[in-house]
């Protein structure tokens, strides 16, 4: 693994890191892969995709590793992927970074041996999900956005715009905000004219503050705000507080409300092990799962890099600790190990990131086993 081991983003880096070695601890206690332990030698790329291809050539052409667990920036990740599948040929599970082209690069699209895979978000996939959830769940038509004029903003804005039109409709405003703004009133004031009945997202935690803060100056009625997966992590909260009340974000996992026992039994021997709270659950999840797809290929092709990248297609089914699925995993059409289907939203509800379900009576949160707090689809306020 090479990821922001330190920097602005290693909490990211060091959540990865952990998912490694709890798996690879769960894999070594039944005995490794036969009869061989798993390890993992880890590089610091410091979030910069230079020192990414730089330690990607050295994990592969000095350390002889034989499979990657993908870094946490897009940009980074994008670098490597040519690498990997024309020169190392190593097979790497993305967790992290939800850029399509990773996985529909070159080598997918000309039918060639792909060895780049993922588990978690997926750019067009999330957008897909953002749209689909407001639209035909929550019965939200006046869609407005607010995205971020950087890279991962831009991405968001652009397939959010395309989800739409695919749906025959246009965003009611479309507003955007850079990565100094710190004032959200003009942009928010446009949405309300505008008439929009939701605010859709793609930004960071910073400016998603920001955008609070100027709800409550404003002392209007709060237009309901969903956000990418790029917020959905407890830091949110510790930064925003009590003005992420009632908030949705996408995400493929949470580590709060109710769980089933495999899961629970994975979060209570993090907090053994590391003592803190989970930093982002989602990169920690999906890097653990990777791990125990590796060991499954591994058991069944051996240990060349090329039998396990044709054996990660091959996995009839999966129940894992974040992702679980009664078809392939992955096929060689496919290598995104998630669908919309596995997607989730979440409500920020008293510091917890709660799974929103739906039934018969409308979206709700399970906030304790058995109770159920239905939430109002035009205010995502609790009825």
């Amino acid at each position: 693994f090479a990821g922001p081991m330190t920097g602005p983003v290693s909490a990211f880096g060091n959540e990865i890191k952990r998912g490694i070695d709890m798996a690879i601890a769960a894999v070594n206690a039944k005995g490794g892969v036969k009869g061989r332990m798993f390890e993992v030698v880890v590089r610091d790329d410091e979030f910069d995709p230079v020192k990414t291809v730089s330690a990607y050539r050295d994990l592969i052409e000095r350390q002889d590793v034989i499979a990657m667990v993908g870094t946490a920036n897009s940009a980074a990740m994008l670098a490597v992927t040519p690498l990997l599948n024309d020169q190392f040929m190593i097979p790497t599970i993305c967790v992290h970074t939800d850029a399509t082209a990773i996985i529909n690069n070159a080598a997918q699209a000309e039918g060639r041996d792909n060895y780049l895979f993922r588990l978690g978000m997926f750019g067009n996939g999330q957008a897909d999900f953002l749209v689909d959830s407001m639209v035909k769940k929550f019965g939200l038509t006046k869609v407005g956005l607010l995205t971020w004029t950087a890279g991962y903003g831009q991405i968001g804005r652009k397939e959010l715009t395309r989800r739409l039109t695919e749906l025959g409709m246009k965003p009611v405003a479309d507003e955007t905000f850079e990565t100094s703004d710190t004032d959200m009133t003009a942009q928010l004031l446009k949405l309300k004219a505008a008439g929009a009945e939701v605010i859709l997202h793609y930004g960071t935690i910073k400016e998603a503050v920001a955008i609070f803060q100027t709800r409550k100056k404003l002392g209007e009625p709060m237009i309901p705000f969903v956000s990418s997966w790029g917020i959905a992590v407890p830091a949110l909260w510790k930064a925003a507080g009590d003005l992420a009340e009632g908030t949705i974000n996408s995400n493929v996992v949470t580590v709060d409300g109710p769980q089933g026992p495999e899961r629970a039994a994975v979060i209570a021997e993090y907090h053994k092990r590391y003592n803190q709270d989970f930093d982002d659950p989602a990169s920690f999840f999906d890097a653990y799962d990777a791990v125990i797809l590796f060991s499954i290929a591994m058991d069944k092709a051996g240990f060349k890099p090329s039998a396990i990248r044709s054996a990660l297609e091959q996995i009839p089914s999966y129940k894992g600790v974040g992702l679980s699925v009664d078809h392939p995993v992955f096929t060689k059409e496919r290598h995104e190990g998630h669908s919309l289907d596995d997607m989730m939203l979440g409500r920020w509800t008293s510091g917890k990131f709660l799974n929103v379900s739906y039934d018969a009576g409308g979206p709700y949160i399970t906030p304790t086993e058995g109770e159920k707090k239905y939430i109002d689809p035009k205010s995502f306020a609790l009825r």
